[in-house]
């Protein structure tokens, strides 16, 4: 279970990720996660905490928050969505199949390019073959590059006690430069790109920054060609080449 002494921290920066939400500043997975399933019907407190890997008491203050903001009520024991709670749900699940359409539509284009590829290749039966060599050999790379990924450590699990010290925001931006760090193995990203990708506001994320940079996590350069870079400080990045 998530330790809950942070919890009025992390619900101030609910509160502003509410009010600041037409400013581009992302919601809060966990607020995603809760929303996401009372749509599905009405639950405990208990039930959602047990759910979702957190203690009740945390979720509790989370619940009451987004009573006074109009999202949910209880009734019987049970929480339930309200009318503008249904539609941020319908939000949330639009935002997921939109995802989900452009990762199968990029699958998608993939195949037609193979279809199109061999094709071509089988007016030549020499080519055909030089062809499938080459292709084994990138099965068996892809292969080796695949098991490599499955034995990246859980950085999640291996960090879990440097999350607990930080807010849910701070979360947010260090998994994001995290899952980065397997995807390309680089430390550092610029602040540009974190804004795009993340749809986030530059205020927002120019603070959560220096709130880590404080916490000594990462460092912040500014680059005069390029822009600023955010990058794991030397503590973080040694603490998670030990994971």
């Amino acid at each position: 279970m998530k330790d809950s002494d942070d919890k009025d921290d992390i619900l101030i920066n609910e509160e502003e990720i509410v009010n600041r939400g037409v400013k581009g500043a992302p919601r809060s997975k966990l607020m995603d996660a809760i929303i996401l399933l009372l749509y599905s019907k009405p639950l405990r407190t208990s039930e959602i905490a047990v759910n979702l890997g957190y203690s009740t008491k945390y979720i509790s203050s989370y619940l009451s928050y987004w009573k006074r903001k109009g999202l949910v009520y209880q009734e019987g024991g049970r929480w339930y969505l309200t009318a503008e709670g249904e539609d941020l749900a319908k939000e949330i699940l639009d935002e997921l199949s939109n995802t989900k359409f452009k990762e199968m539509l990029g699958l998608a284009k993939h195949i037609l390019m193979e279809n199109v590829n061999q094709t071509k290749n089988n007016k030549n039966r020499q080519k055909e073959d030089k062809k499938q060599q080459g292709s084994l050999s990138f099965v068996v790379g892809l292969t080796k590059s695949k098991d490599k990924k499955q034995q990246k450590p859980d950085f999640t699990e291996c960090l879990a006690d440097l999350f607990e010290k930080l807010t849910e925001e701070e979360i947010e931006i260090l998994n994001y430069m995290i899952n980065r760090y397997i995807q390309w193995n680089s430390t550092y990203v610029y602040l540009d790109q974190i804004q795009e990708e993340l749809n986030a506001d530059h205020e927002w994320l120019v603070r959560i920054l220096r709130n880590l940079q404080t916490k000594k996590l990462v460092y912040l350069y500014h680059d005069p060609k390029l822009g600023t870079r955010v990058g794991f400080s030397q503590a973080l990045k040694q603490r998670i080449e030990s994971c």
